[in-house]
């Protein structure tokens, strides 16, 4: 029979320095198979092994104890022992290793000894140590295990930013038993790296952490499949995660992710029995008891999350014996509740933890005031009860027909809540989630307002008669529920990026752009530029990538490819206010085929592209509203000269495209674009230096200029001798001098006047007027070379601000 400690033997007794540890660990192995087969009763023996499922002794094999040497270890949670006093102080005494000799001696009837008791011998740490998350590159991990085969299912843990750290298999035993087993990816003492079968490092990481988006409650479970469960049922109400390892394993889990949070706690039902009466174990803690380990668990981790100040409530489950032993959340959903059920009964069974008793007026979780003494299994819930209570009431009964009305209906109704978010990028309201009607999740439309008038007056007795105020309902929830689509993606591949310069490179790399300093500066400056655009919607960022190649060369594929579900390439009407709208919800905007502009529409485009905000009134709204740009701007053409206009062309990057790599581009896209946010948080500039300019950019950009065929006439035509020796010249004299054109031909329009002025100012002659007489304008020779005042110019400049702008 089991030896249980006595009330009067706790703290009193035999000193530990009086224990002869050895002599009762001999004495424990000599009758190892009975003492073990009675802690942990649903085993069974393998050899010289017993085997179960864990130290409260369900069935299973992943804990093992070797009857002949009383060395043991639990694989699913990686304790472990190397005597059967170290078993027994796991499993009855709360790893108290003198407790649990001096219970044993008791037992088996080993005297003190006057002898120090030996120390246990210091166990060899592993030598191979985890690496979270998996690192890039990383060997495909194992589809089965060597000995136990394949698992019958398998989870995978992730960070928050959906990077693998690791896996959780469960195996089918032989006995119909199961065996859980952790695999991660580690690296041993000499470098060499592989998927080992062993349990996360302590603190181990939570479950579900990857699908956590900030709901105003946690709800956590016992074990994965749990979780899965709880998730697809409750994930418009809650986060919803768990922890590794089961009940014995709760202070080696990582709680920190939820820091704060408001979070319920749904324990297992157990109905487990005292070895000795029989009778069922105790539902709360009692000192010096055991008790049901789910409510023990569940009362752990309340103490660890209220210890950084999380306020916590423990659902209230069906006492022991009233449900099967182990009920959880998976069997209440098999059992034929739904979710709404569910959720009515989880809010009317909610309670304090045992160790929090001063009351919490202000926690935000509400306690019910008449929580009965054993919570019945969940029946059928009357879900009006549950938030109709709220909704504003006519003072001679039903219901107002209101927008607040509306409004409390989609945050509080079970079946609506959470489905309505206000999508900053894009300014838009969106159905989060698939709503109780034929429809899918995506932008909100006028339909969306009649299906769901149509529900609230069908299913929940609310009748509005106009949509209007529906739509005002709607948009009130939404701007309470926002979100940013492109930041938190962003944010999210930071996360990731494996450290390795691609940024550089990509327009060589993917592109097949010639690799130069040019390209390099250009690759790199432009993605900074389109993460800057997110981060801090307004800054200035208006120069554009243009893309140079053959007609069905991909070009504007590689721009779809970086923008994704946030890239255009419809045509834009600059004339009309809606070009405002139509660029407001996209990240990288392609204006196609740029060659095709003429001069106006070509100065048009750029001064719409200088802009970082839009002032504008929207269709339909009633007020003008300032839109800060979020947009980044990429071109393509077919052409290699093709800038019309000799100014303003410093707003243009070219090049030359070769052989794109989509595939590739595809692969590396989020690296690029999480280098590029950690280079912006780092205060790396997105804009070049006036030296980078003048050396790099502008001799590329007037290669691409297309030219005026007088202005090599007019230039060799001033260095001729005769002309050399003069200062200044009026553009009749250039006209009839260089041209050859007749007084009588020069046109009353002044164009062929304009070109002479565009070109004299190209060549660095400036237009001055005389003080009297005839007041003559004419062009005043430069006392230095074009060349040279362009090179000279950088030594009045150490570095230009970002805003500068830069004279070109």
């Amino acid at each position: 029979m089991q030896f249980l400690p006595h009330p009067y033997f706790s703290g009193g007794g035999m000193a530990d320095d009086k224990l002869d540890f050895q002599g009762i660990a001999d004495a424990a192995l000599n009758r190892a198979e009975e003492l073990v087969a009675d802690w942990l009763p649903n085993g069974n023996r393998a050899g010289h092994e017993w085997r179960c499922g864990n130290l409260r002794g369900d069935a299973g094999r992943s804990l093992s104890v070797n009857l002949s040497t009383g060395v043991w270890a639990d694989f699913s949670s990686g304790e472990k022992g190397s005597d059967l006093i170290s078993l027994y102080a796991a499993i009855h005494t709360g790893n108290n290793q003198g407790q649990a000799a001096r219970e044993l001696s008791q037992r088996l009837g080993v005297v003190g000894s006057s002898s120090p008791a030996k120390k246990n011998p210091v166990r060899k740490s592993s030598e191979w140590s985890p690496i979270l998350p998996v690192p890039p590159g990383a060997s495909i991990p194992p589809v089965a295990h060597a000995v136990r085969g394949r698992p019958s299912h398998t989870w995978a843990y992730k960070d928050s930013a959906g990077a693998i750290l690791g896996y959780i298999h469960r195996f089918n035993t032989s006995d119909g038993g199961k065996e859980v087993l952790p695999c991660v990816y580690a690296q041993d003492s000499t470098g060499r790296r592989d998927w080992r079968w062993m349990q996360f490092p302590v603190p181990r990481p939570l479950y579900g952490l990857h699908d956590m988006s900030g709901r105003d409650y946690v709800l956590v479970v016992e074990g994965e499949k749990c979780r899965d469960a709880a998730a697809a049922a409750f994930s418009h109400v809650y986060d919803v995660v768990s922890w590794p390892g089961g009940g014995k394993a709760v202070s080696k889990a990582d709680w920190s992710p939820l820091a704060g949070r408001k979070v319920i706690i749904w324990p297992d039902c157990d109905a487990k029995v005292d070895k000795i009466s029989g009778d069922l174990l105790p539902e709360m803690p009692e000192k010096g008891r055991q008790t049901q380990p789910g409510i023990k668990a569940a009362e752990d981790v309340a103490n660890i999350l209220l210890g950084i100040g999380c306020v916590v409530r423990i659902i209230k489950v069906p006492a022991p014996g009233a449900v099967a032993d182990g009920w959880d959340v998976v069997d209440a959903l098999d059992d034929g509740r739904t979710p709404d059920e569910l959720l009515a009964w989880i809010r009317a069974n909610l309670r304090k933890p045992q160790c929090q008793q001063d009351p919490d007026p202000v926690s935000g979780i509400p306690d019910q005031d008449h929580v009965p003494d054993s919570a019945s299994t969940p029946g059928p819930a009357d879900a009006d009860r549950y938030w109709k209570d709220s909704l504003i009431c006519r003072p001679r009964g039903g219901f107002e027909d209101c927008k607040e009305n509306v409004a409390l209906a989609l945050e509080r109704c079970p079946e609506l809540r959470g489905m309505v978010g206000f999508n900053e990028f894009s300014g838009r309201i969106e159905k989060l989630r698939q709503p109780p009607w034929d429809s899918v999740p995506g932008e909100w439309t006028t339909d969306d307002d009649l299906e769901l008038s149509m529900w609230l007056g069908t299913r929940a007795g609310l009748l509005f008669r106009s949509t209007g105020t529906i739509s005002e309902g709607v948009r009130l929830v939404a701007t309470r529920n926002k979100y940013h689509p492109v930041r938190e993606y962003l944010m999210a591949v930071e996360k990731r990026w494996d450290g390795q310069e691609r940024n550089s490179l990509w327009l060589h790399r993917y592109l097949g752009a010639e690799e130069n300093e040019y390209t390099a500066l250009i690759g790199r400056l432009w993605l900074r530029q389109a993460v800057r655009r997110v981060l801090y919607p307004g800054c200035k960022a208006d120069y554009v990538l243009i893309l140079e190649g053959s007609q069905g060369a991909a070009k504007s594929t590689s721009l779809r490819v970086l923008g994704g579900e946030w890239f255009s390439d419809a045509p834009l009407d600059m004339n009309n206010k809606d070009a405002y709208q139509q660029i407001f919800g996209v990240w990288i905007y392609e204006i196609a085929e740029l060659d095709a502009f003429n001069r106006a529409e070509a100065t048009r485009i750029k001064a719409f592209l200088t802009q970082n905000n839009d002032r504008y009134r929207p269709a339909y709204e009633r007020r003008t509203i300032t839109q800060l740009r979020q947009t980044v701007f990429a071109a393509t053409t077919n052409f290699y000269e093709y800038h019309k206009d000799p100014t303003g062309n410093r707003r243009f990057w070219s090049v030359l495209c070769g052989k794109i790599d989509i595939p590739a581009l595809q692969r590396d896209r989020d690296q690029l674009f999480a280098q590029a946010v950690a280079e912006v948080l780092a205060d790396e500039r997105a804009y070049p230096t006036r030296q980078e300019e003048q050396t790099l950019i502008v001799p590329e950009q007037q290669m691409r200029e297309i030219v005026d065929p007088w202005m090599e006439v007019i230039a060799i035509w001033l260095n001729e001798p005769e002309q050399a020796i003069k200062s200044r010249f009026t553009s009749a004299d250039i006209l009839m001098g260089a041209i050859k054109m007749e007084i009588s031909k020069i046109d009353g329009q002044r164009s062929a006047t304009t070109r002479v002025g565009s070109i004299m100012m190209r060549l660095g002659w400036r237009k001055i007027r005389e003080s009297g007489g005839l007041r003559t304008y004419f062009y005043v020779r430069p006392s230095v070379p074009p060349a040279q005042q362009q090179a000279g110019s950088d030594s009045r400049y150490s570095m230009v601000d970002e805003d500068a702008d830069l004279p070109i």
